[in-house]
């Protein structure tokens, strides 16, 4: 079959865009990905696995007219062409849409085409709104166009019309089935790794010296103040023998408000906020960590979502200092992997912090991380459900 795969940042680069089109490529099926052109590339673009088709390039105009051009939102006439445009002329047979905003844009081409669309969500946009409004700092134009209410009413209408659902994790899919959506309706494909692109060597720890990890964005939702302010109190609460270093991968609204924190604190000697780092650099620094954090702030967002890094630092070995976010939670309870805490208890982050200097401790978690990763969390097993899925979609289709 051929697919118009609909991505409303710049591609490349984002890994489940590239799991996904890369497996139904490899199965067998014509993937045409439509992107949006911030970065100035060519339009049109002939990769390994797939074709890329970028909204025009805007370098001679005003960034203004520019960022309108590029803004995905379902009205937007020129994410409405090249959608039009793609799925038509590549006589596509479904287009799968990434996460809300251009959702409807989607549905629209489908329906007029006669083709089925399938609604990739990664996010959950009108929790994740909540959460920024109540912990982010948004301009006003930003608060009217991602107003929490009015994106509950559109994505309502979406999954309505929309064919199929792709979720992230079961609480993703149990708030869908409480709207009233049908359970056949949805398939969770989650954010789990590729084994073979997975660092599943086997991580001996040692010594009680703990080397902690953070890649991912830097904002208010993700809780990095709150494990800067325990490493503080780590510092003070521990004999000279247990020392710590932390190793903060990633960019975002907060990062100067970390940066100034750290110093603030006078940890610079303990923390360090690198910004973005190519793939090598930060493989590097997490073959040499042994605790990957996540102390994410408990709310909607995050309590619908799963991030891919907590399948990397289990698949790497490290054991996940994390707080009682739900998805989370539950995972690193069940298989045992990894350290909660209440939200926002800064002392007990840092009493986790203690406890992890033991490396018997971080051997037992990051081993049963790693054995989970085999047997439970893997690409090849979302993968495999993923395939059936449109395969049931489009057999019901064709009949």
């Amino acid at each position: 079959m051929n697919f118009c795969f609909v991505y409303k940042e710049d591609y490349p680069w984002d890994v489940r865009v590239e799991k996904i089109v890369k497996t139904l490529s490899i199965n067998g099926h014509a993937i045409n990905l439509v992107c949006r052109n911030i970065n100035q590339r060519d339009p049109i673009e002939r990769m390994e696995d797939f074709d890329v088709y970028r909204l025009p390039r805007t370098e001679r105009l005003p960034k203004v007219i520019a960022s309108i051009i590029n803004y995905p939102l379902w009205f937007n006439p020129f994410w409405l062409y090249l959608i039009a445009k793609i799925a038509i002329a590549k006589r596509c047979d479904g287009i799968i849409i990434r996460d809300l905003p251009l959702m409807l844009a989607g549905i629209i081409v489908a329906r007029l085409s006669g083709k089925k669309v399938i609604f990739d969500m990664a996010e959950c946009y009108p929790e994740m709104y909540r959460s920024v409004a109540e912990y982010g700092s948004e301009s006003k134009i930003n608060r009217l166009l991602k107003n929490p209410s009015a994106a509950d009413l559109y994505e309502k209408i979406c999954l309505r019309l929309c064919d199929h659902i792709f979720v992230m994790i079961e609480e993703s899919r149990d708030r869908l089935i409480n709207k009233g959506v049908d359970p056949k309706k949805i398939t969770i494909v989650s954010n789990t790794p590729v084994l073979s692109s997975a660092s599943l060597a086997l991580k001996k720890h040692s010594g009680k010296e703990l080397h902690i990890v953070y890649v991912g964005f830097i904002t208010k939702i993700r809780g990095i103040d709150l494990l800067v302010k325990a490493v503080s109190q780590f510092i003070a609460r521990v004999d000279g023998d247990r020392g710590i270093t932390v190793d903060i991968i990633g960019t975002g609204l907060a990062k100067k408000e970390i940066e100034s924190l750290v110093n603030e604190l006078g940890l610079s000697d303990h923390i360090t906020v690198h910004g973005w780092l190519d793939h090598n650099e930060v493989r590097a620094i997490m073959a040499k960590a042994n605790v990957g954090a996540l102390t994410y702030r408990f709310c909607g967002h995050w309590n619908h979502t799963i991030p891919n890094k907590i399948f990397d630092y289990m698949a790497s070995g490290l054991p996940v200092l994390s707080t009682n976010v739900i998805p989370i939670a539950r995972i690193l309870n069940s298989v045992g992997c990894g350290l909660t805490t209440i939200n926002g208890d800064i002392d007990e982050i840092a009493a986790n912090l203690i406890s992890l200097t033991d490396f018997e401790l971080r051997n037992d978690l990051g081993s049963k991380g790693q054995a989970a990763i085999l047997n439970s969390f893997n690409w090849g097993i979302d993968s495999k459900r993923m395939l059936f899925s449109i395969n049931d979609l489009f057999s019901n289709h064709q009949t």
